[in-house]
């Protein structure tokens, strides 16, 4: 798709980006893919001087130059830009797989939103406390990438927003889901599509999975009739009534806790149970790239007090660690080569990559191809030295993450 017709689908006004502003289309986007987390006038200011390459940059545009050309701007087209570059990056890259599947977490969270009537509407009022948008991500483990991120209101389930991830998953997929998910209607919608799943299920969400927590049994296949408030349910989501089988594994953790797993993955040649154990534990990946959203691309930092200002936002922001990640994954081919002799596996730093791509990828993508060649080959060797050891088998406590977040007060966005 050219520019014209990206501008002409993503534009949100009949007459956004027809003239030469000062916030031109390709600026406008590329400066909020810059990881912003200072203000606006000092990130504007950052920009110009990198485009000028100047240490004091001229002609800044103003804030309410910023503000005037968003408005025009369909937060849709992050979504849509991150999808071309993750089939772009895809196609060159081999998938990773895990006993032959590709491996997808899904897991929600929320985000602390300003204060604001506007918002309140969008996103719902809270009685006590800040205003909060509900979020989820499809997230690819293999290549450490969204594929699909969702931001809505808070009264918008994590089971809504799950359904609009399917669309973005295929046969081949094995979406690993935490125990909030569990509903025979959402086993049913995965078959239905092909895709496979492993949930994990608490002791009261099916009889039989009463049955398997009090047996002694590792594994059992069991099927799951559903009742009439389920058949319902499956009505309402246009998917089939019919009993399903499923799989039900035990994991039992370091600490003796007992979990356990359903999967739609029957054959025991296929995905051995004793393997369930580690499959689950990879989704902690979706978890800490939530940590990684929220504490080092701040994206809880917003630029705006509109709902289009915080979908923007939130959408640029993935897309922006979604180029850090691919960066990633080619210095770590890089990395794995130079120190294959060590004793330990050596990965590049996210942090690294992060700081990294602060103010280059303004150079990456408004540069010339020669700059921009330049510019990924030095990049790349860069990170491939900002490693650090992978040592197995190592836990910490898990801290309170309410003691964790930080506030971003609208009127208090760090200077420098």
């Amino acid at each position: 798709m050219s520019c014209a017709a990206t501008i002409e689908r993503f534009r949100l006004q009949p007459n956004a980006f027809t003239r030469q502003r000062e916030l031109p289309f390709a600026r406008l986007v590329t400066f909020m893919l810059n990881l912003r987390k200072g203000s606006t006038e000092q990130e504007l200011a950052g920009l110009c001087s990198v485009l000028d390459n100047e240490a004091v940059a001229g002609n800044v545009p103003t804030r309410a130059a910023f503000s005037k050309a968003r408005k025009g701007l369909s937060e849709k087209l992050f979504g849509h830009l991150n999808r071309l570059a993750i089939e772009t990056f895809c196609s060159g890259w081999s998938t990773p797989r895990w006993h032959g599947f590709r491996l997808r977490a899904v897991d929600g969270t929320t985000f602390r939103l300003p204060t604001g009537e506007a918002l309140e509407r969008a996103f719902g009022a809270q009685a006590n406390g800040p205003t909060l948008a509900r979020g989820s991500i499809l997230y690819d483990i293999g290549h450490d990438l969204v594929l699909d991120a969702q931001v809505a209101a808070t009264c918008v389930g994590e089971h809504e927003l799950a359904i609009e991830h399917l669309a973005h998953a295929e046969p081949g997929d094995l979406l690993i889901y935490d125990r909030g998910y569990p509903a025979f209607w959402f086993f049913a919608l995965h078959l239905s599509l092909g895709v496979d799943f492993c949930m994990r299920l608490s002791r009261s969400s099916f009889a039989p999975a009463q049955a398997f927590f009090d047996s002694q049994l590792r594994a059992q296949i069991v099927t799951l009739t559903p009742s009439a408030e389920q058949r319902r349910a499956c009505r309402d989501q246009r998917v089939p009534a019919e009993p399903i089988r499923v799989r039900l594994v035990r994991v039992t953790l370091s600490g003796g806790e007992t979990e356990v797993l359903a999967t739609s993955v029957l054959e025991e040649e296929r995905l051995p149970a004793r393997l369930f154990g580690a499959l689950y534990h990879k989704r902690w990946s979706a978890e800490e790239h939530i940590k990684r959203q929220k504490r080092w691309a701040e994206v809880e930092n917003l630029s705006g007090r509109s709902p289009l200002a915080v979908r923007q936002d939130i959408q640029a922001k993935i897309l922006a660690m979604n180029l850090a990640a691919m960066l990633r994954n080619v210095a770590q081919l890089l990395a794995e080569r130079r120190y294959a002799h060590r004793q330990f596996r050596y990965q590049v730093r996210a942090c690294s990559t992060l700081s990294a791509m602060k103010d280059n990828l303004v150079r990456l993508l408004l540069g010339d191809g020669a700059q921009q060649r330049r510019l990924l080959d030095r990049l790349v060797l860069h990170l491939a030295s900002a490693v650090e050891a992978v040592r197995p088998n190592r836990s910490f406590p898990r801290q309170n993450p309410g003691k964790l977040k930080p506030g971003f007060h609208p009127a208090y966005k760090r200077a420098a």
